[in-house]
């Protein structure tokens, strides 16, 4: 196929050169050929359709095509161009040069090398944007990234025409490149002329290291596109056919190709291009505003969300860093956005009694992290007035933001106020510190009453998440233990049973790190660790002896309480796309997991599957949680609706989505059959058996928030999104 394709377009090429010109470094940068500066050989250059090499001389000549509008090159790894990769096509003009300058920074010999990805920025204009896009462009500059790439919805013509002027390579310090998503997709001739205009092709290539990397376009969006399938597919054949055999390739694009397990780009139902077969090392993308990875046979597909404002999720805004060696192979880490030098002494409170560990030492837990450069040391000291008591020490990292150290305190602080002095040493050179005081009676002071152990199995204690705790504790509480499980936690509310306490984690960058893990409740001791295949982003439940949980891949799990090992697990059926950020709940040995048609009623002890909802699809995004009253389940499709099925049957009873119930983060509490619950700016209390909405109070507030309220005999307590702590008054909903 490869030599087929390339035959023919050397013939064009011969018969019919529509298009000539050079590639040439352009020693002077004066923008022109001059005689003696250096011609670049096997450089491929492109009309949109045919896709040729430059000759000895650095010379090429392509035929044209009706549909052309540019002839751009491959920009070659060790080079770059200030003048763009592209030369719009002029109606009387057939001659286009290409000079190029050496950019050989931030690639190793072997080709290994760095690179963000940002995506779904989705901005107005520039005011207000300088935040984020100067905290890339200083990760950048200290960690050495080779280019930047934006893959798509940058949005709409004000955000089109202002984006260019944050982010370009000459502002941003290295490479700039853009993927078209379905919103930069507007109105004009046709839907990618403005993008067009600003930013050139939709479709083209650049080589870095020994890596191909692919910019494709957006298939569809708010405009129709002038260009079609069959164009992208054509030219892609063609540039895959110049590159050598077993040369990695990585394509961007705004959007998923496929959930399956193979990627193919398809022409029509029969024709289609093979991308595992040319070296497909990875798929990346944005459009679902998450982060998610994923493995498809042999190749990746990554998701991220945008550094501007966040995920749907409700993920924290960040970029993405991919690290690839001299094979194309890729490692990648999230870097949270807004961050500067930020420092917490965690495990520390005002001059409280200081904690101690199984061995008398003095936990220190801290959190630290700045976006523009990886922590690389923390350590701390010990004073008791000016007297230094502990001189300065290491701390050892934990997971994304924790560090920690056990201190021993000597016998000359017993009894007295000491401060602890942390300072965190960051990549680029520079320093933060923070410092707490504590008591420390050498003994972990006094005693700390303790629950009487009752079950707390899912959130809020039961399926209906009342909260209704059995145990009342003295004022004021005080840190017992702190335990780090090595990776972060996301909206999963901790289980208790039997005094072991539960918690389910996240894995990111797909490190491997996403587990469940037991700890004792008394003293925080790590019983056992389990891993799963993805990141849960949501509520665990106990049910039938067994600790349940659902991952970002639609895998519903079951391991036993007592040594973590795994009972059953069974595929939710959910789908590959949008990631699966709902939680799950549990009475007894019944379990209710999943969403959408995934949406099930599984025994919890056995896995045994009493019923599946048929009724309603899910959608992205849904941080909420199923909630359960006597006779109805509550399920959700965030920017879709609030569902209601029979909890015995499995059938749909109502779908309410008007004033504001359509999007929705948080689980409602079930009281007396009521289902009471916050949803954009409005409190909802609404019948659970008919979806009746028996009252409504506008807030004017934002309660976009995952915070189920806490129903008490007079009040109604829930978070909000700037306000903090808000509490309604149970019978009027009056603000109290």
């Amino acid at each position: 196929m490869k030599k087929l394709l390339l035959t023919a377009g050397l013939l064009a090429s011969l018969s019919a050169a529509a298009y000539e010109g050079r590639v040439y470094v352009d020693g002077n940068q004066n923008g022109r050929y001059d005689a003696g500066e250096r011609v670049l050989s096997g450089v491929c250059v492109s009309d949109g359709l045919h896709v040729t090499r430059t000759d000895r001389n650095g010379a090429y000549s392509l035929p044209g095509h009706e549909r052309e509008r540019f002839i751009f090159i491959t920009t070659p790894s060790g080079y770059t161009s200030d003048s763009a990769h592209y030369r719009r096509i002029e109606p009387t003009k057939e001659r286009y040069d290409f000079g190029l300058q050496p950019y050989a920074a931030h690639v190793g010999r072997d080709g290994a090398h760095r690179f963000i990805q940002v995506s779904d920025t989705e901005i107005g204009g520039t005011v207000g944007n300088d935040d984020w896009v100067e905290q890339i462009r200083n990760y950048a500059a200290n960690e050495g990234a080779a280019f930047v790439v934006h893959t798509g919805d940058i949005c709409y013509p004000a955000g089109l025409r202002s984006h260019i002027r944050l982010m370009n390579s000459a502002n941003m310090g290295v490479p700039m490149y853009y993927c078209i998503g379905n919103h930069d997709l507007v109105s004009g001739p046709t839907g990618e002329a403005l993008f067009e205009a600003l930013y050139g092709p939709v479709y083209y290539s650049f080589d870095v290291g020994s890596v191909h990397y692919i910019v494709t376009p957006m298939r569809s969006g708010d405009y129709a596109p002038g260009y079609t399938t069959e164009d992208v597919y054509a030219w892609l054949a063609n540039d895959l056919a110049q590159q050598p055999d077993g040369k990695p390739i990585v394509v961007f694009n705004h959007d998923l190709l496929t959930t399956g397990s193979e990627f193919r780009f398809y022409k029509n139902e029969t024709e289609y291009i093979d991308l595992d077969a040319h070296n497909l090392k990875a798929w990346i993308y944005g459009h679902w505003h998450i982060n998610h990875i994923r493995r498809h046979g042999s190749a990746y597909s990554v998701c991220t969300s945008t550094p501007v404002r966040g995920g749907i999720d409700h993920a924290s805004s960040a970029f993405r860093v991919f690290t690839v060696d001299g094979n194309g192979d890729f490692r990648s880490e999230l870097r949270y956005s807004y961050l500067d030098k930020a420092l917490t002494i965690a495990s520390i409170g005002s001059e409280q009694w200081a904690p101690l560990s199984a061995g008398g030492t003095v936990p220190l837990s801290v959190n630290t992290y700045s976006t523009v450069s990886p922590t690389v040391s923390v350590d701390y000291l010990c004073r008791v007035g000016e007297r230094v008591v502990v001189s300065r020490r290491p701390l050892t990292q934990q997971s994304d933001f924790n560090w920690r150290a056990e201190m021993q305190l000597p016998s000359e602080a017993v009894g007295q106020l000491v401060t602890v002095r942390v300072e965190a040493a960051y990549g680029n050179g520079e320093r933060a510190v923070a410092e707490r005081s504590i008591r420390y009676t050498g003994d972990g002071g006094e005693a700390i009453a303790l629950p009487s152990g009752a079950a707390w199995p899912t959130l809020g204690g039961n399926a209906s998440h009342t909260a209704a705790a059995a145990d009342t504790l003295s004022a004021p509480l005080r840190l017992r233990w702190t335990t780090n499980v090595g990776s972060n936690l996301y909206m999963c509310s901790p289980v208790v049973a039997e005094g072991r306490l539960f918690v389910a984690s996240t894995d990111e960058n797909n490190l491997g790190r996403a587990t469940v893990t037991a700890l004792d409740a008394l003293d925080g001791r790590v019983l056992w660790q389990s891993p799963v295949e993805g990141s849960v982003k949501n509520t665990i439940a106990l049910s039938g002896g067994c600790v349940m949980c659902q991952d970002v891949h639609g895998t519903l799990y079951a391991f036993d309480q007592r040594d973590g090992h795994l009972v059953w697990r069974r595929d939710l059926g959910v789908g590959a796309i949008p990631a699966l950020n709902d939680g799950l709940t549990a009475e007894g040995d019944t379990v209710y997991a999943g969403t959408g048609r995934g949406l099930c009623v599984v025994v919890g002890s056995t896995g045994e599957v009493l019923w599946v909802n048929d009724d309603w699809n899910r959608r992205e995004g849904c941080t909420a949680t199923l909630s359960v009253g006597d006779s109805f389940v509550i399920g959700h499709s965030h920017w879709d609706a609030l569902h209601a099925n029979d909890k015995h049957t499995g059938r749909a009873l109502w779908h309410a989505s008007e004033n504001g119930l359509r999007n929705r983060s948080a689980a409602p509490a079930v009281v007396d059959g009521k289902l009471y619950l916050a949803s954009g700016t409005s409190f909802f209390v609404l019948d659970g058996r008919t979806g009746t909405v028996l009252a409504r109070r506008e807030l004017n507030r934002n309660v976009d928030v995952a915070s189920t309220p806490l129903v008490t005999d007079t009040e109604i307590i829930f978070g909000t999104a700037t306000d903090g702590l808000l509490a309604l008054d149970r019978e009027t909903l009056d603000e109290k």
